[in-house]
């Protein structure tokens, strides 16, 4: 490796490559984990079921769900390539920078699973269409569910504002893409349990919150919570819709940033004997 070279594309490849060889079982049981979930969903919903709108529906809430519980479970597997000694020092010791092997593992983890979960479902609706001879369906369902699932996927929306539709399926996207940053990093930084600690952390954050929120809102009376919703209409008049979606958006960019990197740093850090937790 040249030491003088921080990036190298071929050496990122490398890493990939021997990654997704040496585990061709998990990636096995990743893909067919969400193919029999698709598969199972549409065998039942089309046997209770006449209408192909509410059976795509159904459809693609299960591939959004899918994609985006499994993708944060597999985000805390992040550091399974080093959940032994042995494992841990074959990584380390790997020729390639501590970015290039953090890269390989965050695409696999991230995007990998994307790639997987759109597989099967493709591999899903096909199988769905070669049994469709089998029973007797309307001939609706002969359609293919992939223009909602894509409908579904444009839709995620975190807030409702009228004429700013693709404003708002970003801002619900990257809300999701930081929630599941939250899963990597907890991945990065623990070797046991990552999810199950990353989830039950999220959740005692939101308590907390909204133990404050409750509090502060009860603290203030009714007068005082019109007079400060008055001052803000008095002096923040000028805000427009767009304008604090672009605020939503470029904070969420800034906290995905920061998530990400600190994952690296934990990644970066990670030690060659195994720490108990």
């Amino acid at each position: 490796m040249n030491a003088n070279r921080y990036f190298s594309f071929s050496r990122l490849g490398l890493v990939m490559k021997r990654d997704f060889m040496e585990n061709w079982k998990t990636n096995l049981y990743r893909f067919l984990g969400p193919y029999t979930i698709f598969l199972l969903v549409m065998w039942f919903s089309s046997m209770n079921m006449t209408n192909f709108n509410e059976f795509s529906d159904i459809v693609s809430a299960t591939f959004f769900s899918v994609l985006f519980f499994g993708g944060s479970f597999t985000a805390s597997y992040a550091l399974e390539t080093m959940n032994t000694q042995q494992k841990r020092i074959s990584f380390l010791m790997l020729p390639a920078t501590s970015f290039e092997k953090f890269l390989a593992r965050f695409l696999y983890v991230t995007l990998g699973f994307v790639v997987l979960c759109t597989i099967a479902l493709l591999l899903a609706e096909f199988t769905r269409f070669l049994l469709l001879p089998l029973f007797d369906l309307p001939d609706t369902f002969k359609q293919s569910t992939l223009p909602g699932v894509w409908q579904t996927i444009m839709n995620v929306r975190t807030f409702n504002f009228n004429g700013s539709g693709i404003m708002e399926s970003v801002v619900g996207w990257l809300f999701l893409i930081w929630i599941h940053s939250f899963f990597l990093l907890g991945g990065c930084r623990w070797y046991k349990n990552a999810f199950w600690k990353t989830l039950g952390l999220i959740i005692l954050v939101n308590f907390f919150f909204i133990f404050v929120l409750v509090n502060l809102v009860e603290l203030l009376d009714e007068g005082v919570m019109e007079e400060i919703l008055l001052w803000c209409e008095t002096n923040f008049s000028w805000v427009t819709i767009t304008g604090i979606l672009s605020f939503f958006i470029v904070v969420l960019v800034l906290l995905i940033l920061l998530n990400w990197w600190l994952s690296y740093r934990c990644f970066k850090r990670s030690q060659v004997i195994k720490p108990k937790f």
